[in-house]
């Protein structure tokens, strides 16, 4: 398994460089796990389908999550993914989720805002696509605010991350 950084595409010209392994590692079985980039993600096809980062965000670190696919292993294993995993966020829920995307990235989050700025569904705060025998995820979801803020949740859907098994 690999996991790039927060705004990784936008700090690391080597990861944008051989970005192209990355994408062998996940075809050939492996799991990458790409942490929210900023528009800088946008400047080429770094996943594996032509997606696009937007600028869409949830605010409102109380905004009620919808699994999309409750039986997914990010939400089953090895930690139950419930209500109470969402619980005690900070400051927002996530950012710059992924917006524009090919039909074969399938959103397992849906989150709504209630900002006034921001009002409406999202879609790309957490989304997975199978590529060759591997996955590639997207994770736009603010974990790296909520780790070092001790949310117990955010490391309960960390742990189920790196406990992925290989892809089916």
């Amino acid at each position: 398994m690999i996991v790039t950084g927060v705004r990784a595409y936008e700090r690391r010209a080597d990861l944008r460089a051989y970005n192209r392994r990355l994408l062998q590692y996940a075809e050939q079985g492996g799991t990458v796990i790409v942490q929210y980039n900023k528009f800088e993600f946008n400047d080429a096809q770094y996943g594996p389908y032509p997606a696009k980062v937007s600028s869409n965000r949830i605010t409102d670190e109380f905004a009620p999550p919808r699994l999309l696919d409750s039986h997914n292993p990010i939400f089953t294993t090895p930690n139950e993914i419930n209500e109470a995993a969402w619980k005690n966020w900070v400051q927002e829920r996530g950012l710059y989720f992924l917006g524009e995307k090919d039909s074969r990235y399938h959103d397992l989050v849906q989150l709504e805002d209630n900002f006034p700025y921001n009002k409406g569904l999202k879609n790309g705060s957490l989304v997975e696509a199978s590529y060759g025998k591997g996955r590639w995820l997207y994770v736009g979801l603010g974990l790296w605010r909520q780790l070092p803020a001790g949310t117990d949740g955010a490391y309960q859907l960390l742990a189920n991350l790196l406990s992925l098994p290989k892809a089916p």
